[in-house]
């Protein structure tokens, strides 16, 4: 391959795919949204304890968003801690799931 032929490939993939910064930013995104559905679930779980409801369906959200975070996070990074926080977090979204629909009698 010559010079201008590595370059026209370099161009064609940079336009297709995100470049550092981008990549960090698209990244952060999805943290600053799992912030946002974290307060949500915990405003309504407080409301709905104060009006004495149950409020397994966002604890199971939660834990559930908690659980695929760190088996992700073990599949990359190998630290057993994370397989661990992943099937903690895991058996509490079933168990949540589970006493949902359990107390709604489905």
């Amino acid at each position: 391959m010559d010079k201008k032929e590595i370059l026209e490939k370099n161009k064609k993939k940079k336009r297709n795919s995100l470049d550092e910064r981008e990549q960090r930013v698209y990244s952060s995104s999805f943290g600053m949204g799992a912030v946002v559905v974290g307060i949500l679930c915990l405003v309504f779980s407080i409301y709905k304890a104060f009006h004495r409801e149950t409020f397994y369906e966002f604890v199971t959200i939660i834990t559930a968003y908690l659980c695929t975070t760190f088996l992700y996070q073990y599949k990359n990074i190998r630290k057993p801690i994370y397989l661990i926080a992943g099937i903690g977090t895991g058996i509490a979204a079933v168990f949540c799931a589970v006493m949902f629909f359990w107390v709604h009698g489905l």
